[in-house]
C-alpha cells in the first residue's frame, strides 16, 4: 500500500476522531484509514450585509422588523463598516434608522452590575443635569448634602467604598481621584464602590460626606448596539449628538446622503437598516491516506470528500464546505518510508 498525505480546508471539522471509509472505484471495493493531525482551533469570520429596508417605522418598529427578517439592525463597528453601510443607503434621499440608542434614565451599579433606572429605582437626584453628552461615560457623584450629581467621569472626587466583610461596610476614602481610580481602589482594598438602594441608606452615607464624593452608579452615553455589543465607532454630525428638547430617549439616524449620524426621538417614523450576520469558521488540517487507489485521480478525490462529508454530516456538525488544497501543484504528495537494512551477521 502507498501512503499518501495532503492539506485540506473545512469551516468545522471531527477533532481527534479515526475515521473509515470505503470507496468503490472501478467495481472494485478498497479500504482506507483516514485521520486527522495537528488540527488548529477554528478561525472566524464574522461577514456582515446590510440591508436598506424601504418602509417607514419607528425605531423599536424598525428593530423588531430586523430581528424578525434579518439579524438586528444595523451595528456599524468602524469606519469601514460606516463605508459599507453608506454604500447601501446612499441616493435613497431619506434618512434611515440605524442600531444604536441612548436611554438617560437607564444606568449601571458596578456592585454586581445591576440594572438601575430612575424610572423604577430608588434616586436622589438633584436638579442640575449634565448637558455634555459628548463624553463616553458619565458617574455619580453625592454631596454632602446627599443629593447625587452626574459628572464627567475624569474629575476627581472622594469616594465612598463598600465592605461587605465590616460590621461598618461604608468606607470612606478621602483621597481624590477619578471614578475609575476610585473604583479600582475599592475593588482592591475592599468590595467595590458604594451602592444606593433606599433612603436610609443614602442617609447613613451623607453623614460621612463634607464634599461631592463618588458612589458606585454609571452610564455609557450611547451604547450598547441593539445587538448589545459596546460601541466601538461613531460618525456624528457636526453639533451632534443633540437633544434638544430634553428627550428621555434618543435613537440614531443615518443622513444617506453624507452618511453622517444624527439623534433623534425614537418615535419618528424613518426607513431603516437591518443587518444580516454570517459567521463563517475554517480550520486547516492534514490527512493522511493508506491505499491502493489512485488518489491524484480528480474523481477519487471528490469521492473522498463526498464520503468525508457525509460522515461530519452524520454527527451532527452544522453547514459546513470542505476542499483540497495544493502545494507545489500537487493536492496528494506520497510520505516517504525509512526502511531499514539488515546487518550481516560476523
Amino acid at each position: 500500500m502507498t501512503r499518501f498525505k495532503t492539506n485540506s480546508i473545512c469551516t468545522s471539522g471531527e477533532i481527534g476522531e479515526f475515521c473509515r471509509f470505503s470507496f468503490s472505484r472501478m467495481k472494485k471495493m478498497l479500504l482506507f484509514v483516514l485521520f486527522l493531525s495537528g488540527l488548529p482551533p477554528l478561525s472566524t469570520n464574522i461577514l456582515r450585509e446590510y440591508h436598506y429596508v424601504n418602509m417607514s417605522k419607528t425605531w423599536a418598529e424598525a428593530q423588531s422588523y430586523c430581528r424578525e427578517m434579518f439579524t438586528d439592525l444595523a451595528t456599524v463597528r468602524n469606519k469601514a463598516d460606516n463605508n459599507r453601510l453608506l454604500s447601501v443607503v446612499h441616493g435613497r434621499g431619506k434618512r434611515a434608522w440605524i442600531g444604536l440608542r441612548d436611554d438617560l434614565t437607564k444606568w449601571k451599579w458596578v456592585l454586581g452590575n445591576a440594572g438601575f433606572s430612575n424610572d423604577t429605582d430608588f434616586s436622589n437626584w438633584s436638579s442640575h443635569k449634565l448637558t455634555n453628552n459628548k463624553v463616553t461615560r458619565i458617574c455619580a457623584a453625592m454631596s454632602k448634602y446627599g443629593f447625587w450629581y452626574a459628572h464627567t467621569c475624569w474629575q476627581k472626587h472622594a469616594a465612598v467604598c463598600y465592605y461587605a466583610k465590616a460590621p461598618s461596610r461604608y468606607i470612606l476614602v478621602r483621597d481624590l481621584m477619578t471614578w475609575s481610580q476610585a473604583r479600582q481602589y475599592c475593588v482592591s482594598k475592599y468590595t467595590d464602590l458604594v451602592s444606593v438602594r433606599n433612603m436610609s441608606e443614602n442617609n447613613q452615607i451623607t453623614s460621612l460626606l463634607s464634599r461631592r464624593t463618588w458612589i458606585g452608579l454609571h452610564r455609557y452615553y450611547w451604547s450598547p448596539w441593539s445587538n448589545q455589543s459596546p460601541r466601538t465607532f461613531t460618525n456624528w454630525n457636526t453639533g451632534q449628538p443633540y437633544n434638544p428638547d430634553d428627550y428621555r430617549v434618543l435613537c440614531a439616524k443615518v443622513n444617506t446622503t453624507t452618511g453622517t449620524w444624527l439623534a433623534a426621538d425614537c418615535e419618528e417614523k424613518h426607513r431603516f437598516v437591518c443587518e444580516k450576520v454570517r459567521i463563517r469558521q475554517k480550520a486547516t488540517f492534514k490527512l493522511k491516506f493508506q491505499s491502493e487507489a489512485d488518489l491524484k485521480d480528480p474523481a477519487a478525490q471528490r469521492q473522498v470528500l463526498e464520503q468525508l462529508h457525509a460522515k461530519l454530516e452524520k454527527h451532527g456538525l452544522p453547514d459546513f464546505t470542505l476542499h483540497w488544497m495544493q502545494t507545489d501543484g500537487q493536492t496528494f504528495h506520497k510520505e516517504q518510508q525509512t526502511t531499514k537494512e539488515e546487518g550481516s551477521g560476523g
